[in-house]
């Protein structure tokens, strides 16, 4: 089995403990407005690409 390395958290960088994932830990612990504003500065940056690309 390929080792995965623990994930952090974009926003607040915690790393997340192996049974959790980022959906679960960005729903439980960050508002929406908290995802959102992550989520338009790496689009503004560059950082995300159009799903069509």
């Amino acid at each position: 089995m390929p080792f995965q390395p623990p994930v952090e958290c974009p926003i607040c960088r915690e790393t997340l403990a192996l049974d959790r994932t980022l959906e679960e830990h960005l729903v439980g612990s960050h508002t929406p407005l908290e995802v959102a504003r992550q989520l338009a500065a790496r689009h503004e940056s560059g950082g995300l690409r159009q799903v069509s690309e």
